[in-house]
């Protein structure tokens, strides 16, 4: 038997000893701190698995079913089911009533009846519907006179008054003196009430936030326990240990031996093992010297050779991880812990051994052309550091396997998903975050065309975004390096439907203006909520860009605004919106020529936050020092531009001028 075969015999001995020992003691493993929940990403304490009931307070059932499949949800212990729809953060959450919904469709009144239920508070947990509205019943024979703005909807025995403002300088306090005979009733709202349809904002889909009591705070979040309740109902401490107690005295006997003859077997391989090397490498020092050298010389002649392989620590920079590694992050890739899957691979989240949590993306094929996008986006993400984009922690060699790229995990999913996903109808999303978006994006893009690098990918969905809602611009497997000395490279239009610079899509021609025309359609999009693209809209209109550039020409805001962001009662909300939209249009156009460099994109979008901006002059002064070759053209250009920024004005007034015609082939 040879020395490596051996070696495995006796470890494999010491392993079986140590399970034997560990089955053999009581031992079993307790409650873990988080787990994996299909797309609602990772949950943490008071959520567990309906499958161990006794590791948290609130149930939830389907976690460990396909990544899509509903995830159901128990606010206490044999509580009716109702849909987890979203995980806000770690204390809110969404929920959907399909039952409420169905009975407030089939009768506004019998359902409105009796205040929507939740669990009521206990020691440990108290839960609050966060958006609500506030109705009065109140029977027909009652002299009523309500404040002006509040709605009356006629029952068959009484009517309901509500306030059609709801967020009006009339209080819950003070609105009771006029309803003093009535009762009041709180419901689940989805969206203002300033309409005598009932129906349109009383909903089915909740906001909950979930209280942890001052004692059950303390013990979860800083003294690492779980809260309980013993025999008569007070509460206690649960202390949450890897694994149990020992039975008995034999038992925990039984442990130490075999963990002791395992061990004595490991260390006694090891031992043979290194003095077998040592004798070897006495017997052949030539050969190690002579591999050295020829090591060293290729080291000097290709300083990527040595860093593009299995065995080695580093590519392109950054620390390579083996596949094995990462697959244990994962759980082995499992479903449940998809987070996302795009053209070129799936996402998974994981958590490596020193607890960093991590992305990982999966690429679909291992052929030239992946490995081509897999080396591109590490060469680029290799060289770029700003706070708005996301962090490559790493990747595997690209002679693995598998192709996995390792970034850093942003948990608050992405602004489509927040816009047009399972949270578009939460306010998560108000204007002054909107904002904040739009300038970090710029901010991270016209970085990346300062150092070079066109996206060519710019949309909602690969802007992540932090629990903060600070920025993450991700997604760079279409990225290209764009040196500073050529003004466009050929290469065949590439990117997402609805986002793609026309320009670019009929002369072949890629260039950072390509990304400016793209931000455009994010621009619109944090403007409106609506989709980049949307087969139901007319013809004319199913792209976001068409139908932006028209509403916008015509003044129309209204009809493309998001009504919930107060276009209409805030004037300073106004003010911004309009500008942003008269910004979005000059990015929206044709000629790429017409539009704004993304460095400029971003100076205007801060003038307009800090409330700098003129709306008839944005721009008086040159923005960009002389260019280092002394071609001034694109500053006039931007000046041109940007100059008289109405829609009208740049339609009317632009006088295009030929570009210079230097290629480069691309892909």
């Amino acid at each position: 038997m040879g020395l490596v075969q051996l070696f495995c015999f006796l470890l494999f001995c010491q392993l079986v000893l140590i399970l034997s020992a560990r089955y053999g003691s009581g031992y079993q493993y307790n409650c873990q701190r988080s787990f994996s929940c299909g797309y609602r990403g990772i949950l943490h304490y008071p959520f567990t698995k309906a499958e161990q009931p006794d590791c948290g307070l609130i149930l939830i059932h389907g976690c460990d079913d396909s990544y899509y499949s509903p995830k159901l949800i128990q606010l206490e212990k044999n509580a009716k089911n109702t849909e987890l729809t979203a995980v806000i953060d770690q204390n809110t959450i969404t929920l959907s009533d399909p039952d409420f919904y169905k009975r407030l469709q089939h009768n506004v009144c019998d359902t409105l009846n009796q205040n929507y239920t939740l669990p009521p508070p206990s020691p440990l947990v108290s839960f609050y519907i966060i958006y609500n509205v506030t109705l009065f019943r109140c029977n027909h024979g009652h002299s009523i006179n309500p404040p002006r703005q509040y709605f009356k909807y006629n029952c068959s025995s009484y009517y309901i008054y509500y306030d059609s403002k709801q967020y009006s300088n009339v209080t819950i306090e003070k609105a009771r003196s006029f309803f003093s005979s009535c009762s009041l009733f709180q419901f689940p709202s989805k969206d203002l009430t300033d309409t005598e349809n009932i129906l349109s904002f009383v909903s089915g889909q909740m906001v909950v936030k979930i209280v942890l009591s001052a004692d059950c705070e303390e013990c979860c979040n800083h003294r690492g326990g779980q809260c309980r309740l013993n025999a008569n109902n007070k509460f206690y401490c649960h202390y949450v240990a890897s694994v149990a107690e020992p039975k008995n005295k034999r038992n925990y006997f039984k442990l130490l031996l075999g963990l002791g003859i395992g061990l004595s077997i490991t260390f006694v391989a090891l031992g043979i093992l290194i003095v077998r090397c040592l004798f070897r490498r006495k017997r052949a020092p030539s050969d190690l010297q002579n591999q050295s050298k020829s090591k060293s010389y290729n080291d000097e002649s290709d300083p990527y050779r040595n860093q593009d392989s299995e065995n080695g620590t580093v590519y392109f920079k950054i620390p390579l991880f083996s596949y094995k590694e990462l697959e244990e992050a994962t759980n082995n890739f499992h479903q449940a812990n998809q987070l996302g899957s795009g053209g070129f691979g799936i996402v998974y989240y994981g958590r490596l051994r020193d607890g960093r949590e991590i992305a990982v993306k999966r690429l679909y094929e291992h052929n030239w052309r992946r490995v081509e996008q897999f080396t591109n986006e590490i060469e680029i993400l290799a060289r770029t550091r700003h706070t708005n984009l996301v962090s490559l922690y790493g990747c595997t060699s690209h002679h693995s396997d598998e192709l996995l790229l390792v970034y850093e995990y942003v948990p608050n999913h992405t602004v489509d998903f927040h816009l047009q996903g399972d949270l578009a109808r939460i306010d998560t999303l108000p204007w002054h975050i909107r904002m904040k978006i739009a300038i970090e994006t710029a901010s991270a893009l016209a970085y990346l065309h300062a150092s070079g690098i066109i996206h060519r990918d710019v949309k909602t969905k690969n802007i992540l975004l932090t629990n903060s809602f600070s920025v993450k611009v991700a997604d760079f497997g279409l990225s290209r390096l764009f040196p500073h000395d050529i003004t466009h490279a050929s290469t065949a239009p590439q990117g997402t439907p609805g986002y793609v610079d026309p320009d670019y899509h009929q002369c072949y021609q890629l260039t950072n203006k390509s990304d400016v025309y793209s931000f455009g359609v994010v621009l619109v999009e944090l403007i409106s909520s609506k989709l980049a693209v949307d087969m139901n809209r007319h013809k004319d209109e199913i792209n976001l860009s068409n139908l932006a550039l028209k509403k916008i020409q015509k003044g129309e805001f209204t009809e493309l605004v998001d009504p919930n962001l107060g276009f209409d009662s805030d004037n300073e909300v106004k003010r911004m919106i309009v500008s942003v939209a008269e910004l979005a249009f000059q990015c929206l156009q044709r000629e790429k020529e017409l539009r704004p460099s993304m460095d400029e994109v971003l100076n205007v979008l801060m003038r307009i936050e800090s409330g700098k901006d003129e709306p008839e002059h944005i721009v008086e002064e040159d923005v960009h020092p002389p260019s280092p070759d002394g071609n001034e053209d694109e500053i006039g250009l931007f000046q041109k531009t940007i100059r008289h920024p109405s829609p009208k004005a740049v339609v009317d007034e632009w006088d295009s001028r030929p570009t210079t015609s230097n290629t480069i082939s691309g892909h």
